[in-house]
């Protein structure tokens, strides 16, 4: 079991909450489990996403069916993404 987490800066939060919030059933239905999403308290601008997944790999297989659509609506096509792969101590 793997934490995934993304980081991002947005510049429309709320598009991307809005996005978010339309793409959690799918991440789940791929495996994505307990799908959280945080605003930094110093950045308004700044995201982050967490969720468990069984493996790098499933996250990775999941992603790749839906990453382009949801940067699309989610108006981060071309930013900077920050992925860190967590294991539980």
């Amino acid at each position: 079991m793997v934490l995934v987490q993304f980081r991002v800066k947005v510049t429309d939060v709320e598009r991307f909450k809005a996005t978010n919030d339309k793409y959690r059933s799918v991440l789940e239905e791929l495996g994505g489990r307990n799908p959280r999403a945080y605003v930094a308290e110093s950045d308004p601008n700044e995201v982050c996403t967490l969720s468990e997944w069984e493996s790098h790999d499933a996250m990775m297989a999941a992603t790749d069916r839906f990453g382009d659509d949801f940067n699309r609506e989610a108006g981060t096509e071309g930013l900077e993404w920050e992925t860190r792969i967590w294991h539980e101590l």
